[in-house]
């Protein structure tokens, strides 16, 4: 239902029939490319002509972005290919692409975020980049090797496996297909996890959207991304709203963790008005690794509830 990185959904479309949803247009174009897709591939050809020169691409991305997360010629780059990759007439093709450059401009920023502007003032720092060559990799280089690393994991589980880019509310109330199990791994309330700016460049970038207004110091289309109800301070209502609409299928898997809102005496009360059957299996971070508000010493639960 959070498709994120897509990781859970890959590994259980090896076994089965997979329907994942998304509202980020990136994480979308991830499940279309890796999860829906069983058999569309980029050839070769594609793959050597794709960063060619295009005469029609605009400078929206040169244009606002400079020297702000990329360099001057990594923005054209962008800018270049997000012109060839509107030609290509294939879906797919297209998902698969978009999922490789967005990978790549993830990889290239320090924090794997978009909401500092210090990226290319931290490519200085040797400490900071003997960590991680790849944020100062050639781009299109980088690029490249995850299009085929992508492209190379691509396979067929004899499915018809869907991928949607809506809103989970949405697309509970529209979904018509008969589901068994259900995964939520939603954002965890009071850990910070604002997903839209956290990857707005990436949004931005998809979506080409040079036609909007750019807020604050991290250009941010404010006016054009999906607001999530999941950044409210009290969630209880809004899982409350979430489960009465998943009341129907029989299983439910719940990723959640012991810092998150609400606790877990009150989510397990809410879970309660709708499953009878609440089972918390617990494994405890012992390092401060997990990122997004996730700290040493606190629990993540896999709820199992049915």
């Amino acid at each position: 239902a959070f498709t994120g990185s897509g990781i859970v959904s890959f590994e259980l479309k090896k076994k089965y029939k997979i329907i994942s949803n998304e509202i980020l247009s990136s994480g979308y174009h991830l499940s279309k490319a890796m999860i829906e897709n069983n058999k569309v591939k980029i050839s070769e050809e594609e793959i050597n002509t794709i960063c060619k020169s295009n005469l029609n691409k605009k400078t929206f991305i040169e244009d606002n972005f400079t020297d702000l997360f990329y360099t001057k010629d990594e923005c054209r780059f962008l800018d270049n290919l997000h012109s060839n990759i509107l030609e290509i007439n294939d879906e797919y093709k297209r998902s698969i692409l978009f999922t490789a450059i967005c990978r790549t401009l993830i990889r290239k920023i320090l924090f794997a975020y978009f909401c500092h502007t210090k990226a290319l003032e931290y490519r200085k720092d040797e400490k900071r980049w003997k960590r991680n060559p790849a944020i100062n990799a050639p781009i299109k280089s980088l690029f490249i090797e995850y299009l085929k690393e992508y492209n190379n994991n691509i396979f067929d589980n004899g499915k018809e496996n869907k991928a949607y880019n809506m809103d989970i509310f949405d697309f509970l109330d529209n979904i018509n297909e008969d589901i068994d199990l259900i995964y939520f791994d939603p954002p965890y309330g009071g850990t910070h996890c604002n997903y839209n700016s956290y990857y707005h460049f990436l949004e931005t970038y998809i979506n080409y959207w040079d036609d909007t207004k750019l807020y604050n110091k991290t250009k941010q289309p404010k006016d054009k991304l999906k607001k999530s109800e999941f950044t409210k301070k009290n969630l209880d209502s809004v899982f409350n709203k979430l489960f009465n609409k998943a009341k129907n299928i029989k299983y439910w898997l719940i990723s959640y963790n012991s810092k998150s809102n609400p606790n877990k005496e009150n989510m397990t009360n809410i879970i309660k008005k709708y499953k009878k059957n609440v089972i918390f299996n617990e494994y405890k971070l012992n390092q401060n690794n997990g990122g997004m508000g996730l700290k040493k010493g606190s629990i993540e639960y896999l709820i199992l509830c049915y």
